[in-house]
Order: C-alpha cells, then structure tokens, then sequence
C-alpha cells in the first residue's frame, strides 16, 4: 500500500508499506445508473434501514431523492450536465453521490464499499481480470488517516488536518489530468460531498 520514492506523491500517500488482505470479491466495474436507478425506485432515500445514523440525519437535513444534479430517475435518467438537461447512458457510472448515499446503496444491496487497501489492490492486479477504472472518482470505506511514519510536507495544511474526519476516494474521474491518474493517488472528502464526479463500486459482504 502507498507509493514508492521517485517522482512527486503526496505526504499522505508516503510511503509504500505490507499491508495484510483478507481473500475479497469486487466488482469489475464501478456502480452504474442503473444499478443505482433500482435502490431509487424501491424507496432507497426513503427507508432508514440502509442509512447510516450520519447518512440518514443527512438525508433528511437535505431532502435528497436521488443524485445531486438529476431531474428524473424514471423510465430513464435525465440529469444536469455541465448545464444542459441530457438524458444519462445507463450503463455509465453513477456520479454525484456522497459517501452517505453510497453506504446506503451497498447496504440495500448486501454488499459493501471496499477498503482502500482492496481497492488499491483489485485497480494493480485486476485489470487481466477485466477491472476497470478511471471514469469516477470512487469512495471507499476507509476513513482518511495517515500512513505510518507520516511527516507533513511543507504544505502541511494539506492533510493533516482532515485525517480521521474524510473518507477517501481513489482511482481517477475522465476529468482527471491523465498525470494524476494513479491508483496509489488518495483523494479525501467529507462523507457528505456530491458535488463533483465521485461514484463507487462494491464488494461482497
């Protein structure tokens, strides 16, 4: 896990360690529309059964139905894109979802988010499997912490502050800079955030 000297990395990705992995299944592919269109249709945002304490108070603080940015989820998604209505391919991966929301489907579909650690692992050895990523940024279940022996660069504003209180994301969206596509990267966001092009994908539980 982490990254290896050479080349610019991050103080939070620093440095590569052993870490132990239990035997895992994961998705080949991210969670896509329509996967996620079925925990809407069922009553998902509505049954508290799926939410986490945090994710339901939240849901119900926001009034949130459905993904950030969509119109309609029925016979079809149509959401806002770059600002213009588009009616959304079914098979692309979800965006716009919150770490809350993609608890809340994991559980209503008896799977779970994985670890980063599996994550990072499935993304380095999966692709002559057929795993794929690299269309979202994708939460995991990890929360946000330093690695061991983590010294704060200069910018110590950077990371050190939000450990403990982020979730992290790997993996990179199509809007991505391709230099930054790396699965080593660690991208961290408060479990809340929905605003930019996060999805996720799931293991068994």
């Amino acid at each position: 896990l982490g990254a290896s000297p050479g080349g610019f990395v991050f103080d939070n990705e620093k440095w590569a360690h052993e870490v132990a992995i239990p035997e895992f299944e994961i998705d080949a592919q991210a969670v896509s529309w329509a996967q996620y269109a079925e925990f809407v249709a069922d009553g998902g945002y509505d049954d508290e059964r799926w939410w986490s304490p945090e994710g339901w108070a939240w849901v119900q603080r926001v009034g949130r139905r459905c993904p950030r940015h969509v119109d309609q989820m029925r016979h079809g998604v149509l959401a806002q894109r770059f600002g213009k209505l588009a009616r959304v391919p079914l098979a692309q991966p979800v965006t716009h979802v919150g770490w809350h929301e993609a608890d809340a489907w994991c559980r209503w579909a008896g799977r779970r988010l994985p670890t980063e650690v599996e994550w990072e692992h499935a993304a380095l050895a999966g692709a002559s499997r057929g795993l794929r990523w690299g269309q979202v940024r994708e939460w995991t279940a990890s929360t946000f912490r330093p690695y061991p022996g983590f010294s704060a660069d200069p910018w110590c504003s950077y990371s050190q502050p939000w450990f403990g209180s982020h979730k992290v994301l790997r993996g990179a969206s199509f809007a991505t800079r391709a230099r930054l596509r790396d699965p080593r990267l660690r991208c961290f966001h408060r479990p809340e955030r929905d605003d930019i092009f996060n999805g996720f994908r799931s293991c068994a539980a």
